[in-house]
């Protein structure tokens, strides 16, 4: 009987569709309570009318109903605000005194004048209260009449009736108070029915006590009753009391929980929820809001929380300067009350409060809170100040949960730089892997694309690390646009694809797909540059290799494409058996230097008019423990990977000059061939090297023979000029090896400080067979004489050969027709076995002076016989 709810008459949500929805709803609830409400006060207003007293008794209990619906104590709970009456009083007293069709009248007379004219409810919250308040009146009297019977109106048996009475109404109330509010926001919660039971249940009591107290005054001593006026008065007194404790204690816990909830809250998307429904819980309001300021002051996003939904919008520029809390944008509190006027833009806002949020002593947030829950209360200092402490907590909570968000920002930031390549945006080598390493656990066909640039270093060099670089980029862009799959790049100009649940064919045809699409003119700094591309594949599925070795496979692949000219090559395992032992070779090579396992092996030259040795070329040769034989062109090819070049040449040059001693020690005065590199020959500190080995060997310069392949003299033509004209200066001897096989232009060799030329040993292979090759040998060598240069014949394997390039004027030969390579040790002996066999032998026509003064004669020898047997095919080069 004592409990009204402050949320049937608050404010339905906003949303025009909810808000019609969730109305009619209440309304169907009012119409079931004043069904009730007939149906229980039918047998009451059809009683016997005898018993009514006169209406200027009854009547006096309008105005007493009325005031009691008045003077109300408002306690706010966690969930709605609750009206505690003292309408147990007038209630009591009608229905000890005044017959129940009178007792109904003047209950319903009362408090419907007080809730239209004083309350000024309208509507749905009108209906629903006259309803309830029906229903009340109307079950009260019925359970009092039906418990009293015949009992003394004053007695025992008259409390306990009224008691049960009391105690029935507020069940009921609650219950009607509980199911508004559930159908209001949409939701039950029976926690607002525990509440409304917990504080008006021991209201509702002390009321009655109140009252039966009235009822015997009245019986008893009627004088007496003014003196229960002044109980009354302090009574209401001491509600307003406890009501402002228990708010302060229910404000204290709401508060304290606010601060755990705000402070356990990490991120803006679980600070921003917890800040807003604590406020509106703490504050008793319908709406809570949150703006989020830029940091020149303007409202950037909006955060609003009503009826238990947080919704969000970014604002436009502008657009929340009319709201009623923009002031506080400013840095001002913002306190808007009911009865104090509505500003601008505060459409549809009863009251409110908001209050700036700063950080440092700037505003980066606003924090309002509006509408509060119970109409008949606004926000006053009090709130003002509790709003006030909750936004100063809020604002911590802010702060931090922006903080976290820049750190997790950053973190991702730094993780995304980390497995991204950041000229490309594409992901990078170890992003890569990990695709790959989810594509193998997955278990799918699946494949990679290894694609490397060609030429990119000449990019770099000529157009400049800017033209590079913009080549990258639209490789990277071009891939990407593809969409065949993964794309990453793996570093340098090297790019990979993913692609998976594919089959051998089908990696093929996108590798296809891709190397057309990347070898399209790239527009860079004004020209079309034609680009060209090398792509390994390797595919692969499940568990059976990691995603190095399916990387390696690809890298494999694609070495063997570029090697292949044709630029894309799909891996096959005899590929990977080559680079194992190419990588088993880098790693020994060092080791292998350094213990002279490296050694030379030396080929004879003689003269083709009189078979007179002349000179030895020093050739390279390693014999690895697991590989065997190692050709010369990899032993060369493996020192210019592993940084070892310039000592491989100084050693060979070293231990040539030192063998040559030990030859002259012997009584053999010889020449010394050695090959010498394309890097070398543009290496300035090769000219002092060479000054020191022969220093070091105490040799003379004119013995040592450098060969130079023709197309490695001419590829940096200036650079080489100048390091061969200072050996040759030096007295070393200069000869162009593979004569024929590069530029093969006659022109170029009056420029260069050569002293002899080496006819490659393919056209000596064909003049046995073809008649052209003999015009053209003979026009070098005519050509070679007329500029003062010797011409050295390689590759003469029998007598007719040596027959055709005496006849054609060579000056020098040397082949397997002569003799094979052998190791130094071989060499002293196949010199006396020599000369010991062709003692006797009368000399040709007249002797050309030897390069080193010897004079050993030699014959032509079986093209498959050396001096220590056959060699293996490795080394017949």
């Amino acid at each position: 009987m004592s409990t009204r709810s402050g949320a049937p008459c608050g404010e339905l949500p906003h949303d025009p569709a909810s808000r019609d929805h969730r109305e009619r709803r209440v309304w169907q609830l009012a119409g079931l309570l004043a069904l009730a409400a007939a149906g229980l006060a039918a047998p009451i207003l059809a009683a016997d009318p005898d018993a009514a007293v006169p209406v200027r008794t009854w009547a006096m209990l309008v105005p007493v109903f009325a005031a009691a619906e008045i003077l109300v104590v408002h306690l706010p709970s966690r969930r709605s605000s609750h009206s505690h009456t003292l309408r147990e009083i007038p209630a009591i007293l009608g229905l000890t005194f005044l017959a129940p069709q009178q007792y109904l009248t003047a209950y319903l007379l009362g408090s419907a004048l007080a809730l239209v004219l004083w309350t000024r409810l309208r509507g749905v919250k009108l209906g629903l209260n006259l309803a309830m308040l029906a229903l009340e009146a109307a079950l009260g009297a019925t359970v009092y009449h039906l418990l009293l019977g015949g009992q003394d109106p004053s007695g025992p048996g008259a409390w306990l009736a009224v008691g049960c009475a009391v105690l029935s109404t507020d069940l009921v109330s609650a219950t009607a108070v509980t199911l508004a509010i559930s159908l209001t926001e949409g939701a039950f919660d029976g926690q607002v029915l525990k509440e409304a039971l917990r504080s008006g249940v021991p209201a509702a009591l002390v009321n009655s006590c109140v009252a039966l107290l009235g009822v015997t005054l009245v019986v008893a001593r009627p004088s007496a009753l003014p003196l229960l006026g002044v109980a009354v008065l302090l009574l209401v007194l001491g509600y307003r009391v406890y009501v402002g404790l228990a708010r302060g204690y229910a404000r204290l816990e709401l508060l304290y929980r606010f601060v755990g909830t705000a402070g356990r809250a990490a991120e803006l998307d679980e600070v921003v929820p917890a800040v807003l429904s604590e406020a509106a819980g703490l504050l008793q309001a319908a709406r809570a809001q949150l703006a989020e300021l830029s940091p020149d002051g303007r409202p950037l996003h909006l955060w609003t929380w009503e009826d238990g939904v947080l919704r969000d919008a970014p604002l436009a520029s502008g657009a929340a300067y009319g709201a009623w809390w923009s002031a506080a944008c400013e840095g001002r509190l913002v306190a808007l009350t009911a009865s104090g006027g509505a500003p601008a833009g505060a459409q549809g806002v009863r009251d409110g409060l908001a209050v700036p949020l700063r950080e440092g002593g700037t505003v980066v947030a606003v924090l309002a809170v509006s509408d509060r829950s119970f109409q008949q209360e606004s926000f006053d200092r009090e709130d003002v100040r509790v709003f006030e402490t909750v936004a100063a907590h809020a604002a911590v909570a802010l702060v931090k949960a922006r903080a976290v968000g820049r750190l997790r920002r950053l973190v991702a930031e730094t993780e995304h730089a980390a497995l991204h390549d950041g000229l490309t945006g594409l992901p990078n080598r170890d992003a890569f892997q990990r695709a790959v390493e989810e594509a193998r656990r997955a278990g799918e066909p699946s494949a990679v694309l290894l694609l490397d640039i060609d030429d990119f270093r000449d990019v770099n060099d000529t157009l400049g690390q800017r033209a590079g670089d913009g080549l990258l980029t639209v490789t990277g862009h071009r891939l990407r646009d593809l969409a065949v799959g993964t794309v990453a790049r793996l570093g340098a100009d090297e790019f990979a694809v993913l692609l998976t649940d594919v089959t051998t064919d089908r990696a093929l045809a996108a590798a296809r797909a891709v190397q057309q699409e990347v070898t399209r003119p790239v527009p860079l700094l004004g020209i079309e540059l034609a680009v060209s591309a090398s792509i390994g594949v390797a595919t692969f599925r499940g568990a059976a290799e990691s995603a190095e070795e399916v990387l390696r496979y690809a890298d494999v692949a694609m070495a063997a494409a570029k090697r292949s000219g044709h630029g894309l090559e799909l891996y096959r395992p005899e590929d990977g058996r080559s680079t194992t032992r190419r990588l088993v070779l880098a790693a020994d090579l060092p080791g292998a230097l350094d213990r002279e396992e490296v050694r030379l092996w030396y080929q004879p030259q003689a003269r083709s008019s009189t078979g007179e040795v002349t000179g030895f070329e020093a050739l390279v040769r390693w014999n690895h423990p697991t590989y065997g034989w190692v050709p010369p062109p990899d032993i060369v090819a493996l020192a210019q990977r592993t940084g070892l070049l310039s000592t491989l040449t100084d050693r060979a040059v070293a231990a040539a000059l030192a063998q040559q001693r030990a030859w002259a020690e012997g009584g053999h005065r010889l020449d010394v061939s050695v090959n010498v590199t394309p890097q070398d020959i543009v290496d300035d500190t090769l000219v002092q090297r060479v000054a020191d080995a022969l220093a070091a060997a105490d040799a003379a310069p004119g013995s040592l023979v450098l060969e130079i392949v023709e197309s490695d003299a001419l590829g940096e033509p200036d650079r080489a000029v100048a390091v061969m004209r200072a050996l040759a200066a030096l007295g070393v001897q200069l000869s162009i090896d593979d004569f024929g096989t590069g530029y093969s232009s006659l022109a170029y060799l009056d420029r260069l400080p050569v002293h002899e030329v080496k006819i490659d040993q393919s056209f000596v292979f064909r003049l046995e067979r073809q008649a052209g090759d003999a015009t053209i040998v003979r026009a070098t060598v005519a050509l070679a004489h007329e500029l003062g240069l010797r011409v050295v014949a390689e590759g003469v394997e029998s007598e007719l050969a040596t027959r055709l390039v005496t006849e054609l004027g060579c000056d020098l030969f040397q082949g397997f027709g002569l003799a094979r390579p052998m190791p130094a040790e071989d060499v002293l002996g196949w010199l006396d076995r020599r000369a010991a066999h062709l003692r006797g032998v009368r000399p040709g026509p007249a002797l050309m002076r030897s390069r080193g003064g010897g004079r050993l004669a030699a014959v032509a020898q079986p093209a498959d016989e050396g001096p220590s047997g056959p060699l293996p095919a490795q080394l017949q080069a």
